[in-house]
């Protein structure tokens, strides 16, 4: 938007240079990209957000200088008196209500088309806008003046004496005032005569209907139409307008029928004629826009920061031009505008008030924060957090990756049952239709980025929420991948087995113990795969993903992946406590090794159980060191030695103690799962 700053004058007294006058609408929230000078005139070139199409004319700018300074804007007064009756010569019927909720057309007759006064050809000019003649240049100088554009037909070249608002017909097609033919369709909405396609709504007017020096009658439009309709079209056939611009952003419905008298009484002024009967006014189903919005004096103050009075409260609103009733002590009722759609609530009010009183009077106070293991603070976030802490000490590297995931992108990860993921109604992209089910597509994007980067060995775990089945879950993701060691003395690579360790050692920190691992041979995302039960519920799935999903990911080793369910494991365990520290016990322990052969379908896990069980308290640990099959062991079994440490809190084992505690673990062990001692 460009502002001469003579023209603004015109409107509201500026008590200071253009210098001057650009840093306040800037410090205010509208930007003045530059000052230029045009000989002795000074124009601002102003950078208008979106959200503020009331500021794309000279009197709305007046309006925000008007709370910035005090001063009262003048606005310009109708002075021709409306004709009591309505246009005979012409009838208008809106068929597209949506697409045009407000049309107003007026007939003036006897016009005369010659140049505008200079002072109005000198704006225009200042304007970058090439002036025309007395006609168009009234609805031009009045388009930028309040914001609304218009146009003016030659009455006499519109068939049938009608004016029709519809969506074009296929391949109909319109001359336009730049003389390029635009091919339309049911898409595009023109206004028409009895027999053809005169203007594209909002966009661009006809050639055959222009206003020329001959020119005598003319028919004005002032309209509102549906801003998306006018900004496909614009965008389409590449047509960019000073009218376009503004109705795409939304103009302001009220200002329509002001617009169009003040173009008839500056054509009047300039062009002689009188007007031909009444204007006609289509109104069909523009919302209300407008409703009382409560504000309170104190509110704006703990938002703030610092302390306005109400009487200044009142006052900035009321120039901005809101109306602001008293509804009780320190308290308001302000209606909203139609010019100001983007002011809905009570914090948009007190941004407009802050706006002029100035940024910079906030103090720069620190936020209040919650710290991050004070009392009070989200106990889950406090878990997870301590458990990030607990996986980097284990070795492995955090990653985040994003919660929007293709179908694609997730049935190259293994899950192919789309049906269970949350679709996203109105995705952005192709790439971000849904949300993630699982964090196994993204574990492997990070896995693939850093395999390009010549990585040779990660460990990665991610937590994040997860949505499948219509529920939200946080989840928790491990994966590792490449050599375990890599040096001169030992290279080998990881294991399912790494994975599992890994995995233990997480349930140890939640204090978890009986929990069961059982084989999952009926997941095809994985490869030798397993899951995490406990008492029959399950926590975790792990394995080694399939080769068939790496192969589409490009990823050339293996990768051992978990999931566990983070809600489940934090909701059955309690919060950690703090630590206590326990003295070193004064007394030895004692090592003894137990040998047998037992069924191959009984897991290692259920047998450390059963030992600790019955000897407990006194077996302080149960480690598995040797595993056989083959010879002299029968089909189905499997040879294990375990190496246990007794321990007492006083005094010392005797040897008789210890065999005992062995011959209690040996008949356990029988009677329970059949063990043959070697």
């Amino acid at each position: 938007m460009r502002l001469p700053v003579s023209w603004l004058k015109d409107y509201i007294d500026v008590p200071f240079p253009a210098k001057e006058l650009a840093d306040k609408l800037t410090m205010s929230g509208t930007a003045v990209e530059r000052v230029e000078k045009k000989g002795d005139e000074s124009v601002l070139v102003i950078e208008v957000t979106t959200n503020r199409p009331d500021c794309l004319s000279v009197l709305g700018l007046a309006q925000e200088l008007s709370a910035l300074t005090g001063k009262k804007v003048n606005h310009p007064k109708i002075v021709s008196p409306e004709p009591a009756r309505k246009i005979d010569s012409f009838k208008v019927r809106v068929e597209d209500k949506k697409g045009c909720p407000k049309y107003t057309a007026r007939l003036i007759q006897g016009v005369t088309v010659r140049p505008s006064p200079e002072r109005v050809q000198k704006f225009l000019n200042l304007l970058d806008h090439r002036p025309i003649h007395n006609a168009v240049d009234a609805t031009n100088f009045v388009l930028f003046e309040t914001g609304q554009p218009l146009h003016a037909f030659d009455a006499d070249k519109i068939k049938g004496g009608i004016v029709l608002v519809r969506r074009a017909r296929k391949s109909e097609k319109l001359l336009g005032i730049d003389g390029v033919q635009y091919e339309l369709d049911e898409s595009v909405l023109v206004i028409a005569d009895a027999e053809r396609p005169i203007a594209m709504a909002g966009v661009i007017g006809g050639k055959l209907t222009e206003v020329t020096e001959n020119t005598r009658n003319i028919l004005l439009e002032s309209a509102y139409f549906d801003p998306t309709l006018v900004r496909q079209a614009s965008r389409r056939f590449k047509v960019f307008t000073q009218s376009s611009y503004r109705f795409e952003r939304g103009v302001d419905c009220e200002n329509v029928a002001f617009a169009s008298a003040r173009v008839r009484d500056l054509i009047l002024q300039w062009g002689g004629g009188m007007e031909a009967g009444k204007m006609i006014d289509q109104v069909s189903s523009i919302p209300h826009l407008e409703k009382d919005i409560p504000l309170c004096a104190s509110r704006v103050e703990k938002l703030l920061g610092f302390k306005i009075s109400a009487p200044r409260i009142r006052k900035t609103l009321s120039q901005l031009g809101f109306v602001v009733k008293s509804s009780g002590v320190d308290k308001f009722s302000v209606t909203s505008k139609s010019s100001r759609r983007d002011v809905t609530q009570e914090a948009d009010l007190i941004e407009e008030v802050l706006r002029i009183e100035g940024f910079e009077k906030v103090p720069p106070i620190i936020p209040v924060t919650r710290p991050a293991d004070g009392a009070g603070y989200d106990q889950k976030v406090n878990r997870i957090l301590a458990l990030k802490k607990f996986l980097a000490a284990q070795g492995f590297d955090e990653i985040v990756s994003y919660s929007l995931l293709s179908g694609a992108f997730l049935e190259n990860s293994g899950f192919e049952d789309l049906k269970r993921a949350q679709k996203i109604v109105n995705p952005l992209s192709a790439e971000q239709e849904f949300l993630r089910p699982t964090l196994k597509a993204g574990m492997l994007g990070a896995i693939l980025f850093n395999i390009h980067r010549r990585a040779t060995a990660l460990k990665f775990f991610e937590i994040g929420n997860c949505f499948v089945d219509g529920k939200e879950e946080t989840t928790l993701s491990l994966a590792i991948y490449g050599l375990g060691e890599d040096n001169w003395q030992r290279r080998f690579n990881v294991s399912f087995f790494d994975l599992k360790g890994a995995l233990q050692n997480i349930l140890t920190y939640f204090k978890i113990d009986a929990y069961e691992f059982e084989e999952d041979a009926g997941c095809p995302a994985y490869d030798n795969a397993c899951t995490l039960e406990l008492d029959g519920h399950k926590l975790a799935s792990l394995g080694s993903i399939h080769p068939g999903v790496l192969k589409k990911w490009d990823i050339p080793h293996e990768v051992f992946f978990a999931e566990i369910r983070l809600d489940d494991i934090l909701s059955i365990t309690a919060a950690p406590k703090p630590l206590k520290v326990k003295a070193v016990l004064k007394f030895p322990s004692v090592r003894r090794d137990i040998a047998f052969v037992v069924d191959e379908k009984i897991s290692v896990r259920a047998l450390e159980v059963l030992m600790k069980k019955i000897a407990s308290p006194h077996l302080s640990e149960a480690r598995l060191f040797d595993q056989f099959v083959g010879k002299n062991i029968p089909t189905g079994k499997r040879s294990l030695a375990f190496s246990l440490t007794y321990q007492k809190d006083s005094g010392t084992f005797t040897d008789d103690e210890v065999q005992e505690l062995q011959n209690r673990l040996g008949e356990a062990l029988k009677n329970q799962y059949k063990v043959e001692f070697r």
